[in-house]
C-alpha cells in the first residue's frame, strides 16, 4: 500500500477524507496568542507542477558505487515517499570539473580535481530514474571542458535516460565562471556554441538555463535571447554562507523579504515571454550548511514555508542540494544523509519535503491574516479532488499561536496528526504522523486524531516551532 492511501486508509476510520496536523512541539501554551485567518477560494497564487518537489546533486554523486543503482531500494522508496514525478538535478560546481570517459574508471572528486563518469554511471542512473518516476536535469562541462566533450557526454546521457531526460544545462552558476570574466557576452557566445553542436548530433535536444548565482542583468538578457528556446529558466538561492558569523538558526527562520522581490520579478519575467521559471539549486547556507543550523528541526520548517513561498509566486519547482558537495562531504543541509553502513536515510529537512507532499498540490489559494508580530505564514491549497488544505508555519522561537478561521464553505474539517521533534535543535527522532521514517526509508504512519469545529470555526493550535497543516473535504 503507497503512503497516501496508507495515511487515507487510517483516517478512514475517522472521516472519508484526510486532515493532517503537524506539530513541532506539545500543546499551546495559555495565553497563546489567537490570529483570524481568511481563505478566499476564488483567488489562485499560482498552479504546483507535478514534478514541484527536486533534489539535486553534484556530478560526482552519478560516479559513486551503487548509489544511483535500482538495487537502492531505500533511496527509492525515499524518493517515491515524495514524489511520483520529482526531478534529480545533476551539475553543481563539480559539473565544470568533470569528464564523461565511457569505458574510464568511474572517480567521483571535489571541484579542485577532475570526476570521472562512465558508461555504467549512466545506465545505473537510468535505471534510478525509472525505478523512482523521477526525471533528470543535466548539466554539462562549460567551465572546464570543450564543445566536442559536451556533445560526446550529451549523446551518452540521451541514450541511458531517454524519456527520463528533462533538458540539459549549459555550466553551472555562469554568472561566477572565471572562464568568462563576467562577461555575458563571452558566455553566451560558449553557450550557443555548445548548443548549436549538440543539436547537430541530437536534434531534439532541450536545454534550460542560464543556471545563475542571481546576476538579474544576465538573466534578462538570456531570457530575451532564448526565450523561445528554452525548458525553464533556471537560478539558485541560499539564504547566507556557512561560514558567516551571521547565518544562525534565527537567520534561517525570518523570511527574507528581497528574496520575495526576486520571485515576484521572476514571474512576471516569465509571464511576460510564455516561460516557467524553477529554483534548481537551492539549501540553507552555501559552503555545506552550518552545523547545529541546517540539520536541524528548523531546517524542515524552513524547507516547508520555502517550499509554499516559491509556489505562491508561481515558481514551477526546486531542487533542494543533497548528499556530498562539492567539497567532499555530505553537506549538513542534505534532507537525505546516511548512516553508518553508508545508507540513505531521511534527516531533519526530508520532514519539511515529505510534509509538503501530502498538501503540495494543485492550486495556491490566497490566504489574508490578522497583523502579528509572530513569525506566522499561512498557505492554502485545493486539490484536484478540491479538498482544501490550510497550512501554518509557527517559525517564532517562542511564541504560541492560535489559528482561528471559518470552515470553507461547503467543507467539513476531518482527522489531524502530528510532526513532532523535541525542539528545533534537534537533529533526530522527528516524526511524522506517530512515526519516524525507517531505515529502509518508508514511513507508516499512527493513529491520527480529530479535527474539532464549533459554530462554523475551527481553532487550530500552532505552538512555537511548528507547522501546522489541516485539510477540509468537501460535505
Amino acid at each position: 500500500m503507497s503512503r497516501r492511501k496508507l495515511l487515507a486508509h487510517r483516517l478512514s476510520k475517522r472521516s472519508s477524507a484526510v486532515c493532517v496536523i503537524l506539530l513541532a512541539a506539545g500543546v499551546c501554551a495559555r495565553g497563546a496568542e489567537v490570529v483570524k485567518v481568511r481563505m478566499d477560494p476564488g483567488v489562485v497564487l499560482g498552479r504546483i507542477s507535478e514534478d514541484f518537489i527536486g533534489l539535486g546533486y553534484e556530478t560526482s554523486a552519478v560516479a559513486q558505487s551503487n548509489f544511483f543503482s535500482a538495487q537502492n531500494a531505500g533511496m527509492i522508496q525515499l524518493y517515491r515517499n515524495l514524489s511520483p514525478h520529482g526531478l534529480i538535478r545533476i551539475g553543481g560546481n563539480v559539473s565544470d570539473h568533470a569528464r564523461y570517459v565511457p569505458d574510464g574508471a568511474p572517480a567521483a572528486r571535489t571541484e579542485r580535481e577532475t570526476t570521472i563518469i562512465n558508461r555504467a554511471n549512466l545506465s545505473d542512473l537510468a535505471e534510478f530514474a525509472h525505478a523512482t518516476g523521477w526525471k533528470v536535469m543535466w548539466g554539462l562541462n562549460l567551465g572546464t571542458g570543450s564543445t566536442e566533450e559536451a556533445v560526446e557526454e550529451a549523446v551518452a546521457v540521451d541514450a541511458a535516460l531517454g524519456t527520463n531526460l528533462h533538458s540539459f544545462q549549459i555550466g553551472n552558476e555562469v554568472d561566477g565562471l572565471r572562464r568568462f570574466a563576467k562577461d555575458y557576452a563571452a558566455y553566451h557566445r560558449a553557450f550557443l556554441d555548445y548548443k548549436a553542436a549538440i543539436r547537430a548530433a541530437l536534434p531534439a535536444a532541450v536545454f534550460s538555463g542560464p543556471d545563475v548565482i542571481g546576476n538579474w542583468n544576465w538573466i534578462t538578457n538570456f531570457v530575451s535571447a532564448e526565450a523561445g528556446d528554452m525548458k525553464l529558466l533556471t537560478q539558485h538561492y541560499y539564504r547566507g554562507g556557512a561560514h558567516d558569523p551571521a547565518s544562525t538558526l534565527d537567520k534561517l527562520l525570518k523570511p527574507d523579504v528581497a528574496f520575495d522581490g526576486r520571485l515576484q520579478k521572476l514571474r512576471e519575467l516569465c509571464r511576460d515571454k510564455g516561460l516557467f521559471y524553477r529554483i534548481n539549486e537551492v539549501n540553507s547556507f552555501y559552503g555545506g550548511g552550518k552545523p547545529n543550523v541546517s540539520d536541524t528541526f528548523a531546517s524542515a520548517l524552513w524547507a516547508l514555508d520555502f517550499m509554499f513561498r516559491l509556489a505562491s509566486h508561481g515558481c514551477e519547482g526546486i531542487n533542494l542540494e543533497t548528499d556530498r558537495n562539492q567539497l567532499g562531504f555530505i553537506s549538513y543541509y542534505s534532507p537525505i544523509g546516511r548512516d553508518s553502513t553508508g545508507r540513505g536515510v531521511a534527516r531533519p529537512e526530508y520532514y519539511g519535503m515529505l510534509a509538503f507532499s501530502l498538501c503540495g498540490n494543485g492550486d495556491v489559494l490566497q490566504v489574508t491574516q490578522d497583523k502579528t508580530d509572530i513569525n506566522l505564514p499561512v498557505y492554502a491549497t485545493r486539490n484536484a479532488k478540491r479538498d482544501v488544505w490550510i497550512v501554518i508555519v509557527n517559525k517564532d522561537a517562542s511564541r504560541d499561536a492560535i489559528l482561528e478561521m471559518p470552515t470553507p464553505k461547503g467543507y467539513a474539517p476531518a482527522g489531524l496528526a502530528r510532526l513532532t521533534a523535541r525542539s528545533l535543535e534537534s537533529k533526530d527522532h522527528v516524526t511524522l504522523a506517530g512515526a519516524e521514517v525507517s531505515g529502509d526509508g518508508k514511513w507508516k504512519p499512527g493513529p491520527l486524531e480529530s479535527c474539532a469545529e464549533k459554530d462554523g470555526m475551527v481553532r487550530i493550535k500552532a505552538p512555537h516551532g511548528s507547522a501546522v497543516l489541516a485539510e477540509f473535504s468537501i460535505k
